[in-house]
């Protein structure tokens, strides 16, 4: 009996044993495992990979997952895993998210940018600084290798040998840019496959052509004389003229249109560089330059003889009503005689473009001045200023008369470069580029003010357009013209007010103009010297040999392009 109890209550023990397991075991089947823990990687990008554990990249668009930002503050020793000069990947305040095209890699050195960067962007694998070779067309990044500089050739160029010895430099689309001739010619082309400059050291003999067609000019040096011409009948002839007390001085005769005349011009050296400034060949007495310098009586009413609306005004300049000072009659005075001598200009050029096979047509960009209109009163305002500038000077130097003047230190800069000068009449075509590399032109009566106070390597400062035609420069264009020039614009302005002077001391008490006191010159620092004879043979002997040149390097590089240089 008591064997059959203890047998019952064991099977008892064992089925509650067997429930037990089972109910257990359905327990843990409704758990999930625990995570199991994973090993560290190693970084293989990084100097110390070996300890770097890498994180999980941060999403698109530089967005932080949240409590992923490692706050640090740049002090060495923040990080653990990273040696001191180290970046730290984890840094989201300072590194740039290294999956962008654009940022900068967490794992080169600091500072590198991204090794694949878009067209454009800085190359990591250049030093600071250094551009990228291969930009965007058009991109101002790549200036030459350094930032500033000239705008740099978008299209690569290639070198090709010609058969008569020289080489020239084609780009991507096959279109000449450069030529090198055997005998040290250089020619640099237009887009449209056009002579744009020519130099010839052989012959010193140089040929700017202008943006349109038929503006070209020409300059050939020999034995101290200088040939200018800007046509067969408009240039002009340099040579020696005296040397006095230290002085140097030259003369030029003019040919416009058939009719010649002389000046006399100081040469200046500076830094380098011969510029010449206008000298007068005689002075009026002081009075009459207090006459001009200060206000009239009253207000005058003159009689330009131009009729209602000049056709060579344009629209751009309207002279004044009356007349209360000289300075305001000298300044119309030279404003129209600019535009006079740009509008016969512009009607030569045309007449003989059809002949200019070399000066290349501009583009719709290229004439397109939004700004243009008639000259501000403001304009105008500073022009007078600077008449009235003038005439003070001349009055200076009339009431201290010093016929031989001693020679100026070389440190003097020029005229173009005083710093109480800033504003330019220009007096001559004359084609420029800007700062984004556009090309435009500047023509007589158009007005800039010059913002450097020294020239760069190339000889050229910034200026900045005030007043400008239809078709030139656009207004506030800040484009660099060569200091030479701007002494030339100088120069012209001082010739054309000595000429207006002279109308009002030969007009005195006529044609409305008021009595002048005293109108009787006395000598200056240099006689007047007689025009020179044959200046026109020379300027038509000029342009054929200019001609000649020219179309030997077009037919040398034609044969090599198929005539592709030709029109």
């Amino acid at each position: 009996m008591l064997i059959k109890k203890t047998e019952s209550m064991s099977m008892v023990v064992l089925v509650l044993l067997v429930s037990s397991a089972l109910a257990w075991g359905e327990e843990q089947k409704t758990k999930e495992p625990p995570p199991k823990k994973q090993a560290p990687v190693v970084n293989q990008n990084h100097p110390v990979a070996p300890q770097r554990v890498q994180r999980t990249a941060p999403p698109p668009n530089n967005v932080q997952p949240a409590n992923s930002r490692v706050k640090s503050t740049g002090v060495a020793g923040t990080n653990p895993n990273a040696r001191t000069g180290d970046v730290n990947p984890d840094r989201r305040t300072r590194d740039v998210n290294p999956d962008t095209r654009t940022g900068a890699n967490p794992y080169a050195h600091p500072g590198a940018g991204s090794p694949n960067p878009r067209p454009g962007a800085v190359n990591p694998y250049t030093r600071p600084g250094v551009v990228n070779p291969n930009p965007r067309p058009g991109n101002d990044a790549f200036r030459g290798g350094r930032p500033g500089g000239p705008m740099g050739n978008p299209n690569p160029t290639h070198v090709v040998p010609t058969r008569g010895g020289g080489r020239m430099e084609v780009d991507s689309r096959n279109r000449v840019t450069q030529f090198h001739g055997k005998d040290g010619q250089e020619a640099k082309f237009g887009a449209r496959g056009q002579i744009r400059e020519f130099h010839d050291p052989n012959r010193n003999l140089t040929v700017e052509h202008g943006l349109r067609a038929g503006d070209t000019r020409i300059i050939t040096e020999h034995n101290g004389r200088r040939v200018v011409s800007e046509g067969p009948n408009r240039g002009y002839t340099e040579r020696p003229y005296r040397n006095i007390n230290g002085h140097a001085y030259v003369q030029r005769t003019y040919l416009v249109d058939g009719h010649r005349y002389a000046h006399v011009y100081r040469d200046h050296y500076y830094n380098g560089v011969h510029y010449f400034g206008y000298v007068p060949v005689y002075r009026y007495h002081p009075a009459f330059y207090v006459w001009a310098y200060n206000p009239w009586p009253g207000p005058i009413i003159y009689n330009w003889g131009w009729g209602p609306s000049p056709v060579f005004f344009g629209g751009y300049f309207t002279p004044a009503p009356a007349y209360l000072t000289a300075s305001l009659w000298l300044t119309d005075f030279l404003i129209a005689e600019d535009l006079k001598e740009a509008y016969a200009a512009r009607r030569e050029a045309e007449a003989r473009a059809d002949a200019d096979r070399y000066s290349e047509p501009p583009r719709d960009s290229e004439l397109r001045n939004p700004d243009a209109g008639p000259m501000s009163p403001e304009v105008k305002e500073m022009i007078d200023a600077e008449v009235h500038r003038q005439l003070e000077e001349e009055k200076a130097a009339a009431q201290s008369p010093q016929v031989n003047p001693a020679a100026e230190p070389e440190g003097v800069p020029p005229a173009a470069l005083d710093p109480t000068q800033r504003l330019f009449v220009v007096s001559g075509s004359l084609g420029v580029a800007t700062g984004d590399g556009q090309e435009c032109e500047l023509t007589p009566g158009d007005v800039i003010t010059r913002l450097d106070d020294a020239p760069g390597d190339d000889g050229k400062v910034r200026v900045s357009v005030m007043s400008s035609k239809q078709n030139d420069c656009r207004v506030g264009a800040t484009p660099r013209v060569a200091v030479t020039d701007l002494q030339e614009m100088h120069n012209s302005l001082r010739e054309k007010l000595d000429s207006g002077l002279k109308t009002l001391a030969d007009n005195s008490g006529h044609g409305g103009l008021p009595n002048a006191p005293d109108t009787q010159t006395v000598p200056g620092e240099v006689p007047p010297p007689p025009p020179d004879p044959g200046v026109d043979r020379q300027l038509a002997e000029q342009q054929r040999e200019a001609t000649e040149t020219e179309a030997q390097v077009n037919q040398e590089v034609g044969n090599e392009q198929g005539g592709a240089s030709q029109q």
